[in-house]
C-alpha cells in the first residue's frame, strides 16, 4: 500500500521573516495582478519561487524558472530558508471560517512524502482529469528547481486517533508556525518528533491508499521526473521517488468541499426558446429564485442543479429519467459518476443542445465556486447563462476513484487551499 515518510523540510526561518508576508495561494489561482501584490508584499515571498516573472533580460521561457532556481540557491545561501536537521513529520492545523454558515471549522493534516506510484498500481488514485499545459510548465520548474514548494492534497481512511492523539499531545506546545491570514484563518504547524508517533504513522500508510483531492498536475509531473530520472522504474530509493503531501483523513470534520460551478460565455450564443424547449426532453424544469440556486450550491437542496440566465431567471433542474439519461451518456460506467452533475450537465446539455465539446470547455466556460462571481458575469456582459451544481461528498470521490473512473476537470474546490511555502521538499 502507500509509502509515506518523514522528510527534512526546508522552510523559512521564522526569525527572518513573518511567515503570513511570504505564503501564496497555490500557483494555479494566481492570476497575474495577485502575482504582482505577491511580489511586492516582500522580497522573499515563495510565489518568486513558485510562479516567478520573466526577467526582461534573458528569452522569458528561460528567465521564469532559472529566476526561480536561482532564487532558491540565494535564500538558501542567506538561511531565510533553512533545512531541519531530521526526517520529520508534522502536523498542521487550519482553522476557517465556513463560506455560507456562520461556524469556523478545523481541519487536520498530516505533512509527509509519499512515494510517486503509477495510477495503474491502485495504490495512489486521481479523481479528475488534467490539462496538458500546466503539466509542462511544472516538469520546467521541476527540473530547474529539484524542489516542491507546495503540498499534494491527499485523502485517506484512517479509523484510528493516531492524528487526534498526536494533536492533543501538541496543541499546547509551542508551533513552528502559529499566525492569521489575511481571511482570518489560523494555521498552526508543529514537528512531530516521537519515534513512536513517526513508526505509527508510517504503519497506519502501509495498509492504506491514497486519494488525490488537489495537486493532480503536480503528481503526475512528478511522476513523470522520477520515472525519466530512473530510466522507468520507480524504487522508492531515491529523493525525487517521492512528492510532498498533505493527507486529510475522509471523516475529518473539517474537511469542506465546495462545487465549481458552469459559466457559458457569450463565444457560445444561445437561442433561449430552443434551448429551454431541449432541456425539457431530459429535465423537468422548476422556475425559482436566485436564494434557492445559492442553497444549491451550499448542499442543502439535493433534488438537482440550478440553471440561471440572470438574477430574475432561474430554473431548477430536475432529471425526469435515470434510464433515459443513461442511454446517451458513456456506457458501462458506475453509478457514482451517471449521477454527478458535471456529467448530466457535459453530456444532456453541452453536447447536444449547445454543440460545447469536452475539449472547447477551457476557453467557452468560465469556472468559478462563488456564486456572486458567477451572477457577476451576467453583469458584466459576459455569460450567456450559468450552471449551479450540487458539492460532491467524500464519498462519492472515494466511490468514482474506486471504480477506476475519474470526475471532469473542475469537479471539486476543496476549501481552503494549502498555502504554498509554508514547507518544502528539496530532492
Amino acid at each position: 500500500m502507500a509509502v509515506v515518510k518523514p522528510f527534512r523540510a526546508l522552510h523559512y526561518d521564522p526569525h527572518k521573516v513573518k511567515i503570513e508576508q511570504v505564503i501564496a495561494p497555490p500557483y494555479d489561482i494566481i492570476s497575474a495582478d495577485d502575482q504582482k501584490v505577491l511580489y511586492q508584499r516582500d522580497p522573499y515571498n515563495v510565489v518568486r519561487l513558485e510562479l516567478s516573472v520573466p526577467d526582461p533580460k534573458n528569452p522569458p521561457a528561460q528567465s521564469v524558472y532559472a529566476g526561480s532556481a536561482n532564487n532558491l540557491m540565494l535564500w538558501t545561501r542567506e538561511k531565510v530558508l533553512i533545512q531541519d536537521p531530521t526526517e520529520t513529520y508534522y502536523l498542521y492545523e487550519m482553522q476557517y471560517q465556513h463560506p455560507f454558515h456562520n461556524k469556523v471549522l478545523t481541519r487536520l493534516s498530516l505533512f509527509g512524502v509519499l512515494k510517486l506510484e503509477p495510477f495503474e498500481q491502485k495504490i495512489v488514485f486521481p479523481h479528475e482529469k488534467t490539462h496538458a499545459t500546466a503539466k509542462v510548465d511544472r516538469m520546467q520548474l521541476l527540473k530547474a528547481t529539484e524542489c516542491n514548494f507546495s503540498p499534494i492534497f491527499a485523502l485517506y481512511e484512517d479509523g484510528t486517533d493516531t492524528l487526534d492523539r498526536i494533536y492533543q499531545s501538541l496543541k499546547d506546545q509551542p508551533a513552528l508556525y502559529d499566525f492569521q491570514d489575511k481571511k482570518k484563518t489560523v494555521h498552526r504547524l508543529w514537528p512531530i518528533q516521537s519515534k513512536k508517533e513517526k513508526e505509527n504513522i508510517q504503519e497506519t500508510f502501509q495498509r492504506r491508499r491514497v486519494f488525490i483531492a488537489d495537486g493532480h498536475h503536480r503528481y503526475e509531473t512528478a511522476l513523470n521526473y522520477a520515472i525519466e530520472k530512473n530510466n522507468g522504474t520507480i524504487t522508492g530509493n531515491h529523493p525525487w521517488d517521492y512528492v510532498m503531501t498533505s493527507f486529510v483523513r475522509f471523516n475529518d470534520p473539517g474537511l469542506l468541499i465546495l462545487p465549481i460551478h458552469r459559466v457559458v460565455l457569450k463565444s457560445t450564443p444561445i437561442n433561449r426558446q430552443a434551448f429551454l424547449e431541449g432541456l425539457k426532453k431530459h429535465f423537468i424544469l422548476h422556475p425559482v429564485s436566485r436564494s434557492v440556486l445559492e442553497k444549491v450550491s451550499e448542499g442543502s437542496i439535493t433534488d438537482g442543479f440550478g440553471l440561471a440566465f440572470s438574477d430574475n431567471e432561474c430554473f431548477s433542474l430536475e432529471l425526469k429519467d435515470k434510464t433515459t439519461a443513461r442511454q446517451v451518456m458513456p456506457k458501462e460506467k458506475p453509478a457514482a459518476w451517471y449521477n454527478l452533475d458535471m456529467n448530466l450537465i457535459s453530456y444532456l446539455i453541452f453536447e447536444p443542445l449547445l454543440q460545447i465539446k469536452n475539449n472547447e470547455l477551457e476557453w467557452k466556460i468560465f469556472y468559478t465556486s462563488s456564486v456572486d462571481e458567477a451572477f457577476g458575469k451576467f453583469k458584466e456582459g459576459e455569460a450567456e447563462c450559468a450552471f449551479f451544481i450540487r458539492p460532491v461528498t467524500p464519498k462519492t470521490i472515494k466511490d468514482v476513484c474506486e471504480s477506476g473512473e475519474l470526475m471532469p476537470q473542475k469537479s471539486t474546490y476543496f476549501y481552503p487551499k494549502f498555502p504554498s511555502g509554508l514547507l518544502m521538499y528539496r530532492h
